[in-house]
């Protein structure tokens, strides 16, 4: 997974401490550099009330705040800032490395709800949507590394066909309980369990499925199947076979035995097809397409202005979020 750009609890974009009057006359003010000559452009829009924004935990917020803009070489931001020119409440940033993100902020920190993407490149586009804690994901969220489209001949759409996904709760960064659902070469996998601190799937009774036909449930560990049962099923959900197998050494030894937990095969499959009847390539294309509309809206102050964030884009997000994540 990409390592987001850190935002300082300093803001480093300029030295002023506070608004005055002047500036909220005026309506803008530009501030240079001296060493770099470079400049930074502040247009202030909004003086906005415990009204205006309507928090829920509003009583913790101090004000005034200002919806405004901040354009400098390298970095901008729409979105509401404090009386000491910092991001907080929610907005938009376009970082210098072209990494963009839309959400909640608590005094520059990440806080709460948000979305991060990526700088896209001609082999990938990765985006996450989910909650953060103190500048780190934290809590509910997915992770999404598109790697390849292509493109569907009898309609013109395109179609991924080479991708990860982390669906789940993530913990300190990194997904923690959850599903982990990729494509690559043709072959489709679904993990659903739980992971290590390095994020590698770890989980006594963690399942995992293989080409929507082959099922594992049983011990893995750093990502490899240790120990458990294999069924194998056919598109209508009927068992065709089923073993125990335990690794040995590094060296795949496969006991044969299709009594052993046979009684707990049928839940085993049932909750495979809950799993794989959820049709996630269909539904992180979704996501992923409407997440885009959502922070487009964000690019331009005119849009963005008149954008409910606290009513609607939160609700999009946590929509999106319950949509898409199914835990055990």
């Amino acid at each position: 997974m990409s390592t987001e750009t850190k935002d300082n609890n300093t803001n480093p974009f300029f030295d002023i401490k506070e608004i005055d009057s002047k500036i909220l006359s005026d309506g803008e003010f530009i501030q240079q550099n001296e060493a770099t000559k470079n400049k930074t452009i502040f247009k202030f829009f909004k003086n906005l009330t415990q009204e205006d924004i309507q928090k829920k935990d509003s009583e913790n917020i101090t004000y005034p705040k200002y919806f405004c803009s901040i354009s400098a070489k390298n970095f901008k931001y729409i979105g509401i800032l404090t009386n000491e020119l910092k991001r907080d409440i929610y907005g938009y940033s376009l970082m210098d490395n072209e990494d963009e993100f839309l959400g909640e902020y608590k005094n520059q920190i990440k806080e709460g709800l948000g979305i991060y993407k990526f700088k896209p490149s001609e082999e990938k586009e990765e985006i996450y949507i989910g909650e953060y804690i103190n500048n780190k994901k934290e809590g509910k969220g997915i992770f999404m590394k598109i790697n390849k489209y292509i493109k569907d001949d009898s309609n013109g759409n395109l179609v991924l066909i080479d991708f990860d996904s982390n669906i789940g709760v993530f913990k300190d960064n990194v997904i923690n309980e959850g599903i982990s659902y990729s494509i690559k070469g043709g072959k489709e996998t679904l993990y659903c369990g739980k992971f290590n601190d390095l994020g590698e799937q770890e989980d006594n009774e963690g399942l995992f499925i293989e080409d929507k036909n082959k099922i594992f449930k049983g011990k893995i560990s750093e990502g490899k199947l240790f120990e458990g049962r294999n069924i194998f099923i056919n598109d209508k959900y009927e068992k065709t076979k089923a073993y125990y197998f335990h690794i040995v050494k590094n060296e795949e030894h496969y006991e044969f035995d299709y009594n052993k937990n046979e009684e707990k095969d049928e839940e085993i499959i049932n909750k495979a097809k809950v799993l794989l009847e959820n049709n996630y390539v269909k539904k992180i294309q979704e996501t992923f397409d409407l997440i885009n509309n959502e922070l487009n809206l964000f690019k331009i102050y005119e849009k963005a202005i008149n954008v409910d964030f606290e009513n609607d884009t939160k609700n999009k997000i946590r929509n999106e979020l319950d949509r898409i994540i199914i835990m055990n």
